[in-house]
């Protein structure tokens, strides 16, 4: 394939300087005149000719036209193009790749099972992914391998992400036959859910129940009669309240950047950064960015943003909203993982010293029940 190239040589004379390169039988593709420089489309193998015969003219190659265009462009960007092929490969590998993994069941032994076995597969963050083949028949085998404990499980892929769905499967043991037990109330509330899978329900939706009343019996009565005795199991929910005193300063500080920036070096090795330089700010917001790596050791460029220390006064409407969350987070670090917050409420308020003094009124949907193991007597009649 011939490549077509754009010279361009300065002259004085347009007319006589056509007729010197056509003197040479040198075929012009197309020709430009413009600031007494004149631009010629010509095959690159007449390039030399014209240096060589047309000395006086001094020529210049300004462009290249079809796939050597391309190939100039190639390697006058050559960086470019290299860094783009890296990251169309990284973007490749990365997109195939697992960044979390969900096993979604409430049981944290069926949850530690199923990760485990995943792991045992390879399937981890950071893996490549599984083709939808291998996944089921993954799932397949670890069905097999737990049939008492896995009812039925299910690989469902969004994108980086593996959600892992699983039943557990209940069968029932014979080697607690003989045991009996009820359904108590761990506290006081108004019942307003019941999820029972065995035993005698005792109560019923919007009953109010007090700490120890029985919610679920394990034995079964008939006719006023003892019929059968069994485990009670299953979760009884119920509306609960509780009451939080929390106090907010109506001043509090933020930091916001000045906009003064200094920069630094730092090294890390095995997880230890240091900085080359002392830092110039007091405080201050840092980023970091690697510039080079090797094994263990990595140099980053720090920029570092000025802050400033910068008190703030909250209103009474972000004083009450602050509060409100203060007692919220309070309360949640006592429920469980079934139990939520279905409303909340401030009952008193008032400021006291620069402080406002708050109590909430929260009311919760709680898991009360708990097993409790009932002790039978024996008939002994007639013995």
């Amino acid at each position: 394939m011939n490549k077509i190239i754009w010279v361009r040589s300065k002259c004085s004379d347009y007319y006589r300087f056509i007729s010197k390169v056509q003197y040479l039988n040198i075929n012009i593709l197309d020709i430009k005149y413009e600031n007494n420089y004149v631009y010629l489309k010509i095959d690159n193998k007449y390039l030399e000719k014209l240096n060589k015969y047309l000395v006086s003219y001094k020529f210049r190659v300004v462009n290249v036209t079809g796939i050597y265009k391309v190939i100039e462009l190639l390697k006058k960007n050559y960086i470019f193009v290299i860094c783009l092929f890296i990251g169309v490969i990284l973007f490749l590998v990365f997109s195939n790749m697992i960044v979390k993994i969900n096993i979604i069941h409430e049981n944290k032994e069926i949850r530690e099972i199923i990760a485990n076995e995943l792991d045992e597969y390879g399937i981890k963050v950071l893996s490549f992914k599984k083709s939808y083949d291998e996944l089921d028949e993954i799932r397949q085998e670890i069905l097999d391998k737990y049939p008492d404990k896995l009812d039925w499980m299910e690989f469902d892929v969004d994108g980086q992400v593996i959600n892992v769905r699983v039943e557990e499967r209940i069968i029932t043991d014979t080697s607690k036959s003989d045991k009996v037990c009820d359904l108590v109330a761990t506290k006081s509330g108004v019942i307003n859910d019941l999820l029972v899978s065995e035993g005698e329900v005792k109560v019923n939706i919007n009953d109010y129940v007090r700490e120890g009343d029985t919610l679920v019996s394990g034995v079964i009565t008939y006719n006023e009669e003892d019929k059968r005795y069994t485990c009670a199991s299953g979760r009884v929910y119920a509306t609960t309240w509780y009451t939080a005193s929390v106090s907010i300063p109506l001043e509090y500080y933020e930091y916001e950047e000045t906009g003064n920036k200094k920069y630094n070096i730092v090294w890390e090795v095995d997880d230890n950064k240091k900085s080359i330089l002392k830092n110039r700010f007091t405080n201050f917001n840092s980023s970091l960015k690697n510039i080079f790596h090797i094994f263990d050791f990595n140099l980053y460029l720090e920029t570092q943003n000025e802050t400033e220390k910068i008190v703030k006064t909250y209103t009474e409407e972000e004083a009450i909203n602050v509060g409100i969350n203060k007692a919220i987070s309070s309360i949640e670090i006592t429920l469980g993982e079934f139990d939520e917050i279905i409303d909340k409420k401030v009952l008193k308020k008032y400021v006291n010293n620069s402080t406002m003094d708050m109590e909430v009124f929260i009311i919760v949907k709680e898991l009360i029940s708990a097993e409790k193991e009932v002790v039978i007597e024996s008939n002994k009649e007639g013995n």
